[in-house]
C-alpha cells in the first residue's frame, strides 16, 4: 500500500489483527518493517539480515499482521525465570494511531503473566509510548546514556507485581 492509499475508517474495521511468531522465513518482513521505520532517533531499528536472525533466536518476536499484511512487530526476551525484557515495538507509519502499539503490548504482557519484573527500554523523547506503558503499571526507573551506543540516551521503564 502507499501512503495515499491508508486504509479508510471503513477498511480498517474489516481488518482483524493477528500475531504470529516469526522464524526464518520472516527475515524479509521483518526488514522491511524496520527499513520503514528507520533513521528516528526514538528507534534504533534493525539494518542486517544476521542482527535479526540473532533477534529471533534470542527473543520470542511476534510480527502483527492486519488481513496478510506485516504491519508490526513485538518482542520480548526471558532475562530469567521472573524477569522479561520487553525487546521492541514497531507499528508501520501507514498504520500509526490506530492502537495497535497498545494491542502489542497488551499482546506481550498476557503472555508475561506472573513475571515478577518486566522492564522496558525506550528513547526519553517518545513521549506516546512511554505514556503507553505508563498506563499499563510500569514506571520511569532511570535514564541510561547512550544506551545502544547510538549517542542517544534512554530511559528504561519497570513493572513490577
Amino acid at each position: 500500500m502507499e501512503k495515499e492509499d491508508k486504509p479508510t475508517l471503513e477498511q480498517k474495521e474489516v481488518f482483524k489483527t493477528s500475531f504470529k511468531k516469526a522464524t526464518e522465513k520472516d527475515v524479509e518482513s521483518f526488514l522491511e518493517l524496520e527499513k520503514a521505520v528507520a533513521n528516528n532517533k526514538l528507534y534504533s531499528s534493525f539494518k542486517e539480515e544476521d542482527e535479526i536472525l540473532e533477534e529471533f533466536k534470542n527473543a520470542e518476536v511476534y510480527l502483527m499482521y492486519k488481513g496478510d499484511r506485516v504491519i508490526g512487530s513485538t518482542a520480548f526476551q526471558m532475562k530469567s525465570p521472573d524477569h522479561a525484557y520487553l525487546a521492541g515495538l514497531v507499528v508501520h507509519p501507514d498504520f500509526q494511531g490506530q492502537g495497535l502499539a497498545r494491542e502489542a503490548a497488551l499482546f506481550r504482557l498476557e503472555k508475561l503473566q506472573g513475571i515478577k519484573r518486566i522492564d522496558v527500554v525506550t528513547h526519553p523523547d517518545n513521549f506516546k509510548i512511554i505514556g503507553l506503558y505508563e498506563s499499563l503499571g510500569f514506571k520511569i526507573e532511570k535514564q541510561i546514556e547512550n544506551y545502544y551506543g547510538d549517542g542517544e540516551p534512554r530511559v528504561m521503564l519497570v513493572k513490577e507485581g
